[in-house]
């Protein structure tokens, strides 16, 4: 039987996926997908590889922190995962426009 556990697990490997899809094509091409946000992105490619390391600092995150379960062992881990994703967030800003 599938409990709540499970369901977050499935959420988030189903979300960082698609995070991961959509960060290599922006990396590897240049695409981004349609929308408002599109027209901010200087710089597609740098913003794809902001979100590929997103996507491994909030997996690492995830996967040894919360979802792991409750253990104090892999706190710093799991801390380490969210300054990389900081650090992705930061990336993917600088290819963003400047704001006039």
């Amino acid at each position: 039987m599938i409990d709540v556990h499970d369901i977050l697990v499935i959420a988030a490997v189903l979300v960082l996926t698609a995070g991961l899809v959509i960060g290599g094509a922006a990396a590897t091409t240049g695409w981004l997908l349609p929308g408002r946000g599109r027209a901010k992105v200087a710089r597609p490619r740098m913003w794809g590889y902001g979100t590929l390391i997103g996507q491994a600092g909030i997996g690492t995150f995830l996967f040894v922190g919360p979802l792991y379960g409750p253990s104090m062992e892999h706190v710093p881990y799991a801390m380490a995962g969210m300054a990389v994703f900081a650090f992705g967030l930061y990336v993917q800003r600088r290819a963003m426009r400047a704001s006039s």
